[in-house]
């Protein structure tokens, strides 16, 4: 059997090279069903993604994290009739991996309240996102939510730029 390639794999493009080698580009996107398994499964394919790139464990782990809290909640809040769709697009462009989660749901209202005793009333995601990131942007509004993660790694910043 061979081995895939970035390139064989749905949803993605293989790293742009140029120069010495140094990675300029790499680009992820999947569309799934906003369902506890399907964003778990998004989650699964988004760190065979992150695999590829020279990433230190502690990073990828980070990205991980907050890309799930941001699927789960799609999954969990974003189509109070349970029928929508999550979609995770992931670039590294440089120094920079950013993962941006969309959804066409109902939105984040601006002041959420906690339901006692619902087990996805927590309300601790986006803050947990925003603790991870080195920059988080959320936009959301009746028509859905999408929310853009940035990190800059260390692992990828060319350490021959000035």
């Amino acid at each position: 059997m061979g081995e895939s390639t970035d390139g064989d794999q749905i949803g993605t493009t293989p790293p742009a090279r140029h120069g010495g080698g140094a990675v300029v580009t790499s680009t992820f996107e999947e569309l799934a069903p906003a369902l506890p398994n399907e964003v778990a499964d998004l989650r699964r394919k988004l760190t065979r993604w992150l695999g590829e790139l020279p990433l230190d464990p502690e990073s990828t782990h980070d990205i991980t994290l907050a890309t799930y809290e941001a699927l789960a909640n799609v999954a969990a809040h974003a189509y109070p009739d349970g029928h929508g769709w999550a979609r995770l697009q992931a670039t590294r462009t440089g120094d920079a991996v950013t993962v941006i989660v969309t959804d066409t749901g109902c939105g984040i209202p601006a002041t959420r309240p906690r339901q006692s005793g619902l087990r996805t009333s927590g309300g601790r995601g986006l803050a947990l996102i925003e603790k991870v990131t080195d920059q988080t942007d959320i936009d959301t509004s009746g028509d859905g939510t999408t929310i853009r993660m940035t990190w800059r790694p260390a692992a990828l910043r060319d350490e021959n730029a000035s």
